[in-house]
């Protein structure tokens, strides 16, 4: 808290005579006269000029305290209580003071029961005034910390409702849950039947899985037809069908193995609309491993893409680690702006390759085989427009502990993923930018357990230039 008003004591001070005692000296524009921590050696009197008394914490973070101008004095509450010094003081203009050792100082004192009174009664209302500062300061903090529902809601909201208006305009729109509006439904298979249909050589079992999938696992004599792939593959598919002597009166058995039966119902979907009546698909969608003779080969790494900018941004959070365990660092608002910066720069990136093509990125969603199939659409529309609404707020400083919050659920959300992909040796791409992207690693693990702790160190320690309740605010070094 800033005072421009003369302190009570300064008429007493501008009373004394001080002609016998003391040393008067200029102090020029922004010197030092007193350091926070020193031994007290003098009591100062301001003869002209005006000063300013702040503390400093060890990381340089300034609280003014107050001003003093003509007429006023300082130093006095070291020499009384033989503490170092509680505060710094520098000139703020040219000054002129007297320098009063503290030999003369306790004389000064036994000479002018006016000043030890006055002395007395500053010392009070300073410890008055330290408790309703330090009141309104907590007051303030909390306020500052204080993350409502209404932000989650705006920034969710926000996101959802973009996602729906611009998948409307979108030549790439996708329908808000799978499937809606198809119409024949597909006739399942239980998996004893299928097996009995398998062991007569009664029907031809078709992989919907990509490649990679299907090259790692897949049953004993099926055909690989990738769902994604139908258009290309198809003729061969037919052609093969129709070349082989019994294949075309089979029935189609098709079997995909992922939670959100995208593959498997869409593939058979395709086939029915080709004109091929006999197809079924596996009524367990996920049992088939357990019962049919299958062949395996070691998982191969998936082509991968190097991800750019933003893929070279994802190694700074690593360094992170480190900046973490300096006290100092740890705590300081400076670094909070930098990890917004960063994590915004990266969601950013990341949400902006993917809001145009929604259905690639639902594909991407499917691998990881742990979105049911009602949320898969859902999901794509909504998520890159959450990147991108929370990586602005943090950019921009608003209700940046909320974003924070949000981004963090978003790394814990796909640490898990990647974990779960990992120990299910799935061969896939991390699909941050599309078709394509990094392997699926313990590396890419840590660089969002990285983006994680940065979320966190945002959570405690952002203050500096934030948007709170109050307005915008400036919360700099110093207080």
């Amino acid at each position: 808290m800033e005072a421009t008003e003369k302190p009570a004591g300064a008429e007493v001070a501008a009373g004394l005579n001080l002609s016998h005692l003391g040393q008067e000296v200029s102090v020029p524009a922004g010197a030092r006269i007193v350091s926070q921590g020193e031994d007290p050696e003098f009591f100062y009197v301001i003869q002209s000029g005006r000063v300013r008394v702040f503390r400093e914490t060890a990381d340089r973070i300034q609280t003014n305290l107050t001003e003093l101008g003509a007429g006023a004095y300082f130093g006095e509450v070291a020499l009384v209580t033989g503490q170092p010094r509680s505060a710094s003081v520098e000139a703020l203009e040219d000054a002129t003071i007297i320098k009063v050792s503290k030999a003369e100082f306790d004389r000064l004192l036994d000479q002018n029961p006016q000043l030890a009174r006055q002395i007395i009664q500053q010392l009070a209302s300073w410890l008055v005034t330290g408790d309703q500062r330090v009141e309104a300061e907590v007051v303030h903090q909390v306020k500052l910390r204080q993350v409502s529902w209404f932000d989650f809601v705006l920034m969710m909201g926000l996101s959802l409702v973009l996602s729906l208006v611009v998948n409307i305009y979108n030549d790439n729109r996708i329908p808000l849950v799978h499937g809606w509006g198809d119409k024949g439904l597909i006739s399942e298979i239980s998996l004893n039947q299928a097996l009995e249909m398998y062991q007569k050589n009664q029907a031809i079992f078709v992989d919907a899985r990509k490649s990679a999938f299907y090259s790692q696992e897949h049953i004993k004599g099926a055909t690989n037809l990738p769902e994604i792939l139908f258009d290309l593959m198809f003729p061969m598919f037919q052609f093969t069908l129709t070349q082989t002597a019994g294949d075309k009166d089979k029935t189609l058995v098709v079997y995909g193995g992922t939670f959100s039966r995208r593959m498997d119902i869409d593939l058979a979907r395709l086939l029915k609309h080709k004109g091929l009546e006999r197809v079924v698909v596996l009524e367990d969608y996920s049992g088939w491993p357990k019962v049919f003779p299958l062949k395996k080969k070691e998982a191969s790494a998936p082509g991968s893409l190097p991800l750019g900018f933003a893929g070279f941004l994802e190694w700074l959070p690593l360094s992170i680690f480190l900046l973490i365990l300096i006290p100092p660092i740890r705590r300081s608002p400076y670094l909070s702006v930098f990890c917004r910066v960063l994590l915004a720069a990266i969601f950013i990136s990341f949400a902006l390759s993917k809001i145009m093509r929604p259905a690639v990125f639902a594909l991407n969603v499917v691998d990881y085989n742990l979105t049911p199939a009602w949320g898969v659409n859902l999901w794509s529309l909504a998520l890159p427009w959450g990147e991108l609404v929370v990586g602005l707020f943090l950019l921009l400083g608003i209700r940046t502990r909320a974003a924070a919050t949000l981004i963090g659920a978003m790394n814990v959300i796909f640490i898990v993923g990647l974990v779960n992909a990992i120990l299910h040796h799935m061969p896939i791409n991390c699909g941050c930018v599309g078709e394509v992207g990094e392997p699926v690693n313990w590396v890419k693990v840590m660089k969002n357990t990285g983006m994680l702790i940065m979320c966190i160190q945002i959570f405690l320690y952002d203050r500096f230039l934030v948007l709170d309740r109050g307005g915008f605010i400036l919360r700099d070094r110093k207080i």
